[in-house]
């Protein structure tokens, strides 16, 4: 069987699902602003009015991403700086042919929606994850607060990490992320 380029070969697959990971085609393109002519359930116009115009936010790329629901262990209340050392470390012991990312806040909110629509749940409930996309001199965070219209997008200052991890995204090795 041939694979396209940045989906899990099969065996990878199998191996993701049997140790608790979910796996979603990412599609290409999502921005925020997609995300939310698509319908995701952010919680006010806040983020678009006041911080979407200096928001270096990149596309997501088409590609198999791996989830689980979860922050990762030992990230909560620790800096981005930090979430990218235990994203490295993390990746010292990742499944073959794959690597965890901190992903964009786009791809963020799509994992988080899509995890509410399959599950009828909302990962993250209480918490904000690092995202890569910046805005000034920090990164923005995705959060998930409430059950109606929940997801909140913001910047946050570097000097903060409260109620902060990383949700890491799982993709193939072989694929330009």
């Amino acid at each position: 069987m041939i694979r396209s380029a940045g989906d899990f070969a099969p065996e990878t697959a199998a191996n993701l699902r049997q140790s608790g990971w979910s796996i979603l085609q990412l599609p290409a393109g999502l921005t925020l602003a997609t995300l939310r002519q698509q319908g995701a359930p952010f919680r006010s116009d806040r983020y678009f009015k006041e911080f979407a115009g200096e928001v270096v936010e990149t596309p997501t790329p088409a590609c198999s991403i791996a989830y689980q629901p979860a922050l990762l262990a030992g990230s909560l209340n620790l800096r981005y700086e930090a979430c990218e050392e235990l994203i490295a470390e993390f990746n010292r012991s990742a499944p073959a042919a794959c690597r965890a990312v901190i992903g964009q806040a786009a791809a963020c909110v799509y994992v988080v929606n899509r995890h509410h629509e399959d599950t009828g749940s909302f990962p993250l409930a209480g918490a904000y994850c690092w995202t890569s996309d910046h805005y000034r001199d920090t990164h923005l965070v995705v959060g998930v607060f409430g059950r109606e219209r929940p997801i909140i997008v913001a910047p946050l200052p570097e000097k903060q990490g409260r109620g902060v991890g990383v949700m890491p995204l799982i993709v193939p090795i072989d694929f330009g992320f």
